[in-house]
């Protein structure tokens, strides 16, 4: 070794201890600077895993109250923000929408939503946009919605005759009792499936005129076991999505092989209706009105725009947001009614007013004039929204939210269960009064976000609207309701993305005997 190499390797190896230590200490110095968010102490690899404790948005609600309205965690390596006030979720969703507009790209989603590709979990982006634009001016414009008001209207009328027959089958003057979670989410999922392709799956597949046939079919019972095991595995706050890849991988609770399962399940079943229309159509039948006629219209006008795998995405995320949101709403309004009988009284008396004579069943086109059953729809919206966190959205850049620094890539999480019953916004807010919602003024300046706000704010809140007033207004119109005794109904809230009731509401029934007629009668004399 000449005198020249060993020189330069003695400054090498003086010198390279000296430029690491310069680099820590300036990530050091990085770091001192900026301000993160509050957090409780994290362990090492899970983080704050150990934290899952269920339902999530009350656990983070706790954790709030110790830590602030913003406060960071980390879900096994990802980094968490949790915003809890209207202040900082109007600063993430309103000043730094586009900085928060991407999800998180969580593993079971990639699975689930064909690799990230439905709307609810695409990052912002072209794809996104023209996703979101084929959404709503093929599927969800104010004309679709109103095209598809005959089948919600049907299915709630199906489901009410289903109640009388039930009720007169009983005895006892015409009083029954009725479990309502399962007859709720039978009826949404048949909305659901008559919007997507024309389909009934519960009850009789005659147009709903027998919603208490049995249908034994493998393909009904298919479905069931599939729309089941759906809402099982993309309703709740899975650990699986936050494990090191190197333990996903091994799966040792199998979660992922039934993830792959319920996507290739999926894949085919909606393949198999996609086929169905394309056959009809191509006898020269014209498409149906149907989301997936609507679809394959637009794709035969141009097969790029619109792939049988975009048709996939559309028909999945229907599936997944219109069904159980809306049933539990229901649940959780039903639920407040009977345990505020008078507001329950209010809202029959408005119906009543409104319809006249002679009598017929509530309309569509009879909503908008309701205005004290829309204030119990928002009320009950404000006190268990949809989702009390929010579908998680994603940090792209860096940003400042109340004074603290958050790096890209930070997965966000608004506390709207928090933020709806914060007592400095909302007057009382534990307590279920829909007339804060009668004057548009008494609500100016509190955030209300049951949807969402910004650029990922629910394009379907309208179609949404409109199922759950059918459905709400049809059961107060035709029945009267009791508690099964004296208690209040359990109002404890589970686990999951949309947060439904731990123990589902059962409840009495009796058939008004002014709509008596219309429950029994043909679909026709309704």
């Amino acid at each position: 070794m000449d005198i020249w190499n060993a020189t330069a390797l003695i400054t090498i190896l003086l010198l390279g201890p000296l430029l690491a230590l310069a680099r820590a200490s300036r990530r050091r110095g990085a770091t001192a600077r900026r301000r993160s968010p509050p957090g409780p102490m994290a362990l090492p690899v899970i983080g704050h895993l150990h934290l899952f404790k269920k339902p999530l948005h009350r656990t983070l609600a706790r954790l709030a109250a110790r830590h602030g309205a913003v406060f960071q965690l980390r879900f096994g390596s990802r980094r968490v923000l949790v915003v809890s006030s209207a202040d900082a979720a109007t600063q993430c969703l309103g000043t730094h929408d586009v900085a928060f507009a991407d999800r998180p790209q969580l593993p079971s989603g990639g699975i689930l939503s064909y690799d990230w590709s439905t709307m609810g979990t695409a990052s912002y982006g072209p794809y996104w946009r023209r996703v979101r634009r084929i959404a709503v001016a093929e599927i969800l414009s104010a004309l679709r919605v109103q095209e598809f008001a005959d089948v919600h209207e049907r299915e709630a009328r199906a489901m009410a005759r289903a109640l009388y027959r039930t009720a007169a089958a009983a005895g006892g003057g015409g009083r029954a009792r009725v479990e309502l979670k399962t007859r709720l989410f039978q009826l949404l999922m048949n909305a659901m499936m008559g919007m997507i392709c024309a389909r009934r799956y519960y009850g009789s597949g005659g147009g709903g005129d027998d919603a208490d046939a049995v249908e034994v079919s493998e393909e009904v019972l298919w479905f069931r076991q599939m729309v089941e095991e759906t809402m099982e595995l993309t309703g709740v706050s899975t650990l699986w999505d936050f494990l090191p890849a190197w333990a996903r991988w091994l799966d040792v609770d199998g979660m992922g092989r039934r993830l792959w399962r319920l996507r290739e399940s999926r894949t085919r079943f909606l393949q198999g209706l996609i086929e169905e229309e394309r056959k009809e159509m191509d006898k020269g039948a014209p498409a149906r009105r149907t989301m997936i006629g609507v679809l394959l219209t637009l794709q035969n006008k141009d097969p790029e725009a619109c792939p049988d795998k975009l048709i996939h995405t559309l028909c999945i995320s229907s599936l997944e947001a219109g069904s159980s949101t809306s049933a539990d709403t229901v649940e959780w309004a039903m639920s407040l009614l009977l345990n505020n009988p008078p507001v329950l009284e209010k809202a029959r008396q408005e119906i009543d007013a409104y319809i006249g004579q002679p009598v017929r069943l509530i309309a569509a086109t009879d909503l908008p004039k309701l205005h004290y059953l829309w204030c119990i729809i928002m009320e009950t919206l404000r006190l268990h929204p949809p989702t009390p966190l929010l579908v998680p959205h994603e940090s792209s850049t860096d940003c400042t939210v109340d004074g603290f620094d958050i790096p890209k890539g930070t997965m966000l999480l608004v506390n709207t269960f928090v933020i709806h019953r914060d007592p400095e916004l909302w007057d009382e807010p534990e307590k279920f009064i829909p007339e804060r919602f009668e004057n548009e003024k008494s609500t100016e300046g509190k955030i209300f976000i049951p949807f969402g706000m910004g650029r990922r704010r629910c394009p379907a809140e309208n179609l949404g609207m409109q199922m759950v007033g059918l459905v709400l207004g049809t059961m107060i119109q035709c029945f009267d309701w009791e508690r099964l005794g004296e208690d209040l109904v359990d109002m404890a809230d589970g686990s999951g993305l949309t947060a439904p009731k731990v123990v589902p509401l059962e409840a009495l029934y009796e058939p008004r005997a002014f709509v008596t007629h219309l429950l029994s009668g043909t679909k026709q004399s309704i």
